[in-house]
């Protein structure tokens, strides 16, 4: 379990960190996908028992992001990011211009052939822009970049959440379908005693029929557990984009258990935590920053830029038949100050800073949410496993033995029985809350996709 949880961890960073350092690296899908698959072919090669694929949550949550954390990253336009960031960089190219001077039509005429006309001038200008707008560019358009990455971040936060749920609701289908199954076996198994009792008299035939019906019922429980079972399991593989062998893969029944962070954690340093790390909460941050420097740029634009040329000419007429020249030339600002561009700018900085508030207030609501639902679901599933789980079983045994020795009737064993199936799909339904609220929770306060190191290295699992 040990060794299970250290390989997820690794291939979480390892993901991670390359879609951290996406914009920089034009090979990040095919470094994602390599690493993804190395990992998941060793996995699911040892999970393969009697023709059927044994997954575990970690090996979900790794197939999840080979599959689908490209299509993500694309609708989030991280390439667009990185080309506004080539754009924003990009210097001015300079202007080549050619002008022929002296120009008139008595220049054809045969006795002005050997004039010296026209007059030619090659020209080259280059725009220089200055108070470091060009700085400020590129670093506004690396901002929003990472404010994208940030973005995928935070969908890969929410729909590892919804990856997590759907394996929860397998296993849960997968044990409905056991208890519908060993239900369905102890009425076989007493059906079959009482059988050879009726054909001796020793027990009435409205009690055969009374145990024949819940049989059938039993019957029916098990083909609407195996129905949801396969519906759980085409949720799942639906999410992680696997529809081939939809029905031979199930779930490692094993429910997540709570980090020390979370459950010795106070409510007021979940959020604390939640406002740090969260992937939205530094995306809004980092708008700031971005909306900052844009307002910096905004108000820059009025120092005019400068033009500065370089010119040859070539003019036989003139007493210097080859000259040239240099040239310099600015925009005087004196209509038009970039007085809208700034406005514009200011109230892009004050969405920026009330957005993040915004985010800082649902952060809390939803961090404060998660954490009631997860103690509550604890506290219910705890109960369970104290007290109710091993009684119900010690109280099934008790009845189906006095009623073997004729200390109770049949209605009495069927009361037994239905109580015994009611309350263990009671006692999984309250662990598959308790690992729903733990998973929410996770996700609420960013769990492991808000505490990785950037650029972080492989982990030897």
């Amino acid at each position: 379990m040990h060794h299970a949880r250290a390989c997820y961890l690794a291939d979480i960073i390892d993901v991670l960190s390359i879609l951290n350092v996406a914009t920089k690296s034009g090979i990040f899908f095919g470094l994602l996908l390599a690493s993804c698959a190395m990992t998941l072919q060793a996995q699911t090669m040892s999970a393969v028992v009697q023709g059927q694929l044994a997954i575990t949550e970690q090996q979900v949550i790794a197939l999840f992001y080979q599959r689908n954390l490209g299509l993500i990253a694309a609708r989030l336009n991280i390439d667009n990011a990185r080309a506004q960031e080539i754009i924003a960089g990009a210097i001015p190219n300079p202007v080549l211009s050619f002008t022929a001077q002296e120009l008139n039509l008595k220049m054809f005429r045969p006795e002005n052939r050997n004039v010296a006309v026209p007059a030619l001038v090659p020209q080259i200008q280059q725009l220089i822009e200055t108070a470091g707008k060009r700085r400020l560019r590129i670093e506004s358009s690396e901002l929003a970049t990472e404010a994208v990455n940030f973005d995928v971040q935070d969908v890969v936060r929410v729909l590892t959440n919804a990856v997590r749920r759907s394996f929860y609701n397998l296993i849960l289908a997968q044990k409905a379908i056991k208890v519908a199954s060993d239900n369905l076996e102890h009425y076989r198994e007493i059906l079959r005693v009482n059988e050879i009792r009726l054909k001796v008299g020793d027990v009435s035939a409205i009690d055969f029929i009374r145990i024949e019906v819940e049989s059938l019922k039993a019957q029916g429980d098990q083909d609407q557990a195996r129905t949801a079972l396969d519906q759980a399991r085409a949720e799942l593989l639906l999410l992680l984009g696997w529809p081939e062998n939809s029905l031979e893969i199930s779930a490692v029944e094993t429910w997540p258990e709570a980090a020390p962070e979370i459950a010795l954690a106070r409510q007021d340093q979940l959020i604390g935590r939640a406002l740090e790390r969260r992937p939205d909460m530094r995306a809004a941050r980092t708008r700031i920053a971005q909306a900052s420097t844009t307002l910096t740029l905004a108000r820059r634009q009025v120092i005019p830029d400068v033009t500065i040329s370089a010119f040859y000419d070539h003019d036989a007429g003139n007493y210097f038949a080859h000259s040239g020249g240099v040239g310099i030339s600015v925009p005087i600002p004196v209509f038009y100050q970039q007085k809208g561009e700034i406005s514009q700018a200011r109230v892009g900085l004050t969405s920026a800073e009330l957005a993040l508030k915004q985010a800082e207030q649902e952060v809390r609501a939803e961090v404060m949410k998660a954490s009631s639902s997860w103690q509550s679901a604890d506290a219910i599933a705890q109960r369970f496993e104290t007290s109710v789980v091993n009684r119900i079983e010690t109280l099934r045994k008790a009845q189906e033995i006095a009623y073997q020795k004729g200390a109770v009737g049949v209605l009495d064993l069927i009361d037994a029985e239905r109580s015994y199936k009611a309350i263990m799909l009671d006692y999984y339904v309250a662990l598959a809350n308790r690992s729903k609220a733990l998973a929410d929770l996770l996700m609420a306060y960013g769990g492991e996709i808000g505490n990785l190191p950037r650029n972080s290295v492989d982990i030897d699992g």
